[in-house]
């Protein structure tokens, strides 16, 4: 796995999400107190595009999928609520040299 610069710290607002193109691959970049975290942009049930949902509705780290609200931790990539209709999503590693947000993939 090698690290990739996938954005600086300026382009994802604190508090926020954007999603990053690397190949065929969508990354969702969310800072919350600082910290960056990365993960699998797209829901594992049909698709959505998280970046589209809510941060923060089901805690700080969580992310809402904006079509059925199935409910990711950041931190982890796991599905908050327990559902058969959607699955556990990958996660990244991030590491910041400078302003710049270097992801592992």
């Amino acid at each position: 796995m090698a690290l990739v610069k996938l954005a600086t710290v300026d382009e994802v607002p604190d508090g926020g999400m954007v999603v990053k193109q690397h190949g065929d691959k969508q990354i969702l970049l969310a800072r919350i107190g600082g910290t960056v975290y990365a993960m699998d942009n797209v829901c594992s049930h049909q698709g959505a595009e998280l970046h589209e949902g809510q941060l923060g509705e089901e805690g700080p780290t969580m992310v809402t999928c904006p079509w059925h609200a199935a409910h990711f931790d950041l931190r982890t990539g796991k599905v908050h609520q327990d559902t058969d209709w959607a699955t556990d999503l990958e996660t990244f590693r991030v590491e910041m040299q400078g302003s710049d947000v270097l992801v592992e993939l």
